[in-house]
């Protein structure tokens, strides 16, 4: 069972909120020390998305975006899993307590909403080789569908990490 989207960014906001208060290291999510960090004019803490934070999620977008481009070239099944199973390994690779709540929103959730549509897409081809009667014209429509989803919410995961990451290029 799938959580609806308006689930999805309760769930997030709350992180969010609980997030932005911790730091075990006396750091804020600026990696700066507490008493050095940045505030909004207002003086009110604001988490600012930075290189050590939403960076960590390069590998991982970068990951899919050479799957998306793959597929735009065209793969088997095989070669097919066999980078869903990289974009795997590079998920794994991620350190999430270290990103921000800000990456969170901006960037982890559509890229793990792209990642999740990537193997469902797996797995209906899967199924389909599997089954005697599967014609894999068949189910290419409905595969199409699923890449095309995927990559809507990775473009958006790539706009939202580089959203997350302009303050830097501001400074």
């Amino acid at each position: 069972m799938r959580l609806s989207a308006a689930a999805t960014v309760g769930i997030l906001l709350g992180l969010a909120l609980m997030l932005s208060a911790c730091g075990e290291d006396g750091t804020t999510a600026v990696d700066e020390p507490a008493s050095t960090a940045r505030t909004t004019p207002a003086a009110s803490p604001r988490p600012v998305a930075t290189r050590s934070s939403c960076g960590r999620l390069h590998p991982f977008l970068g990951s899919m975006a050479k799957l998306r481009d793959d597929l735009a070239r065209g793969l088997s099944y095989d070669d097919y899993l066999r980078e869903v199973q990289r974009v795997r390994a590079a998920y794994a690779r991620l350190d999430v307590e270290k990103l921000t709540a800000g990456c969170l929103l901006a960037s982890g959730g559509p890229a793990e909403r792209a990642f999740n549509l990537y193997i469902d897409a797996t797995n209906a081809w899967g199924d389909c080789l599997a089954t005697v009667s599967c014609d894999t014209h068949s189910v290419e429509p409905r595969l199409q569908r699923k890449w095309a989803r995927a990559a809507h919410h990775l473009s958006a995961a790539q706009q939202g990490l580089h959203r997350a990451q302009a303050p830097l290029r501001a400074m």
